[in-house]
């Protein structure tokens, strides 16, 4: 399907499927987060403790970045 050029969507807007995607990756990568920490907790491992620390980390650091987007977006519609 095709558009008038003076008919596209907003680029700048969000779609509810699009806040879906996001809700869902934060829960995610929360999850994630949470499953290396009890991990770390279990484990006997210095190296394994320390694998499962860096990849909680990253899973937040992906948080918090979806989070800043997020926001930046918002900034930007309003």
């Amino acid at each position: 399907m095709f558009t008038e050029p003076n008919q596209r969507p907003n680029m700048n807007t969000v779609s509810s499927k699009e806040l879906s995607y996001l809700s869902d990756s934060l829960k995610n990568e929360e999850l994630l987060a949470k499953l290396a920490i009890h991990g770390m907790a279990d484990s006997h491992s210095p190296q394994l403790k320390q694998k499962l620390a860096q990849i909680a980390q990253d899973r937040l650091q992906n948080t918090d970045q979806l989070l800043r987007t997020l926001q930046q977006h918002t900034q930007m519609t309003h």
